[in-house]
């Protein structure tokens, strides 16, 4: 299968999860600290499926290390994820996480010695621009700036420096071989977040009490399904260009927007995103200001 098939199934299914999320947060999980966690142990057993599945593969010590660290800063990343999503519209969290490939440049610039273009630059307004701009929030007569757009800025940075590492190490490696090393540092992040974070640990054994078995069903399907879309959107970096890839995983913002008018839609009580004809028209055009930014940036 072509890597534009993987690239565009990937933002379709991190949005099926993105909503997901939400629902198990509103319905399940209130301390959204407990959540990384969870998503640790399916990926954890992901990880001895992918290594059975593959055929026990190996890597030099320096890749496994390496491609372990893209697994851990992902979990990271998820922290702040989770604590985001349960405070602001997902549709909102979803455009916010767009902003990954202006932070990819910003990495290039960096670490890469890259140059930026005058129509780089005009990109680069474009996204955070829209992505401020979508975050805004009316308090009394004045707007304000979510806190979640700064904990998704920072998930972003984190998840945006994983995936320039990962693209590092899949270039001198067999692709299947890196999946199981990849998701066991996915998982070995989480039992960090576990052992050295105490507000997490007690979360955890908090909702542990509490659970029911539904709710761990809900949360290891979509755990799983999230593991799906982390792999196409790995195999789609692993056989094409990164930049492209990127611009095709910013179509989950429409995907978002769509989804979001749906599900409030169906279940109001669940998603209560606004779904007003004004609200969704200025969603969709800064969805198309955004995409139009990360167009240019790449």
């Amino acid at each position: 299968m072509s890597w534009i098939l993987y690239a565009l199934a990937s933002p379709l299914v991190f949005s099926i999860v993105n909503f997901g999320d939400k629902f198990i947060i509103e319905k399940h999980i209130r301390d959204t600290r407990a959540m990384p966690i969870y998503s640790g142990i399916v990926a954890f057993f992901t990880g001895c499926i992918l290594f059975i599945v593959t055929g026990f593969p190996t890597l030099p010590l320096r890749d496994m290390v390496l491609v372990m660290v893209t697994g851990v800063m992902t979990s990271v990343g998820a922290a702040l994820y989770f604590t985001a999503i349960a405070r602001d519209e997902t549709s909102k969290i979803i455009v916010l996480i767009q902003v990954q490939p202006v932070i990819v440049l910003l990495l290039s610039l960096v670490f890469l010695n890259d140059s930026i273009s005058a129509q780089q630059l005009v990109g680069f307004i474009l996204i955070l621009g829209a992505a401020v701009a979508i975050s805004l929030n009316r308090d009394g007569g004045s707007f304000k700036v979510s806190a979640a757009f700064y904990l998704i800025l920072v998930c972003d940075l984190i998840w945006a420096s994983s995936l320039v590492l990962f693209k590092f190490v899949a270039d001198e490696n067999q692709f299947s071989a890196l999946l199981p090393y990849e998701s066991w540092g996915l998982a070995l992040g989480d039992l960090a977040l576990y052992l050295f974070v105490p507000a997490i640990r007690r979360a955890f054994h908090q909702n542990l009490k509490i659970v029911t078995r539904r709710a761990m069903g809900f949360l290891a399907v979509n755990e799983t399904i999230f593991v799906a879309a982390k792999l196409l959107g790995l195999t789609a970096v692993a056989l094409g260009p990164v930049a492209l890839v990127s611009v095709l995983g910013s179509t989950q913002i429409f995907f978002g927007v769509i989804f979001g008018a749906i599900l409030t839609t169906l279940a109001p009580a669940i998603f209560k995103e606004d779904i007003s004809w004004r609200n969704l028209a200025r969603k969709a055009v800064l969805a198309l200001i955004l995409f139009g930014g990360i167009l240019l940036v790449n």
